[in-house]
């Protein structure tokens, strides 16, 4: 029985000595100093391009077409023909119209001398006038139909979409041609309703275009709209921007970033910032020991959590391995960025 009881005593001194030899271990962990990514928020959005000028060109009269002479993504410049329908009707109409024109004129010169002469009541005279009129009209109409016939460029650009077949027929009205102008364009983003009042127009902004190998564009925000939207209640937000080259094509998808000089802190990795009842929390090595430290985030943004209070520059903060501390936890720290 007393050797029982030494055992058990020996047993217990063992189990404890190797308990405080494993809690002597240093934990192992990476940190970053809490200087080297001090400053403002930058906020990211995703934005697409969009042409300053879209023009959609159609036949008022509609008909079959006979021919097309554009493409999508052909330039056009102004007034250069894009399309044609059939004006077989409209070549009539205008005939027709043209030989009443010219018969009223000759009526009207003839009854020209005899008023003159004074051998034509005053009320024919007037009746003449009348006809002359409605027939220059009538002609002054029907040369408008026959030059619908033929689709031009309004505007010089690029043909966006071409919805006009050779063989096929078209509505009245119905777009035939449309043509984008290309020379300069806008990279249009959406706003939160909650970061709008931060957003001002005139404020600079850097635009990167993955599908141009990641170029990068800076600008200054040239519209904000006053009204949001009833789905996602948020604002739509434009920055124009050049296009000479014409590289930039409408529907680009695009990253928008936005610096917001007004919000000052620390930027520390979302990573590190744990939740606690009292509130968020990150584990910093003070004289190389682990400790919690209480924070005050103000935002999230796009390279981590803004942090307005609760740190100081040269605080060493745990970014890996706090799944191991606890408090006064001996630390070997690696990897300090």
């Amino acid at each position: 029985m007393i050797l029982a009881v030494v055992t058990l005593c020996v047993a217990t001194n063992g189990c404890r000595h190797e308990a405080k030899q494993q809690e002597r271990t240093p934990v192992s962990v990476e940190v970053m100093l809490v200087d080297t990514v001090s400053g403002g928020a930058t906020r990211t959005y995703v934005g697409e391009v969009e042409e300053n000028l879209s023009v959609s060109v159609s036949f008022p009269m509609g008909g079959r077409v006979e021919r097309v002479y554009v493409h999508e993504g052909d330039r056009v410049r102004a007034g250069q023909v894009l399309a044609i329908v059939n004006s077989a009707t409209a070549q009539n109409a205008y005939n027709s119209a043209k030989a009443s024109l010219e018969q009223a004129e000759d009526a009207y010169k003839r009854l020209k001398k005899v008023y003159e002469q004074g051998s034509l009541a005053e009320v024919k005279w007037v009746e003449m006038e009348t006809t002359l009129e409605q027939a220059r009209s009538m002609e002054q109409i029907a040369r408008k139909q026959l030059d619908d016939c033929t689709l031009k460029a309004p505007i010089s650009g690029v043909v966006g979409t071409c919805n006009a077949k050779a063989g096929g027929s078209l509505l009245p009205g119905e777009p035939a041609v449309n043509i984008l102008d290309m020379g300069s364009v806008s990279v249009t983003f959406s706003v939160p309703e909650s970061e709008i009042s931060t957003v001002n127009i005139g404020d600079e902004a850097t635009v990167c275009v993955p599908a141009l190998n990641n170029r990068i564009l800076v600008g200054r925000i040239t519209d904000r709209s006053v009204s949001a939207s009833r789905v996602s209640h948020s604002y739509q937000v434009k920055i124009a921007f050049p296009n000479s080259d014409k590289t930039l094509l409408p529907g680009m998808v695009c990253k928008v970033l936005l610096s917001q000089s007004d919000d000052h802190g620390f930027v520390v990795p979302a990573k590190c910032v744990q939740t606690r009842p009292e509130g968020l929390s990150v584990w910093v090595v003070e004289n190389g020991r682990a400790q919690h430290r209480l924070i005050t985030s103000t935002d999230f943004v796009a390279n981590g959590v803004l942090v307005s209070s609760g740190l100081r520059p040269g605080d060493t903060i745990v970014t890996a391995g706090m799944d191991k501390l606890y408090v006064n936890a001996e630390c070997r720290m690696q990897n300090v960025e």
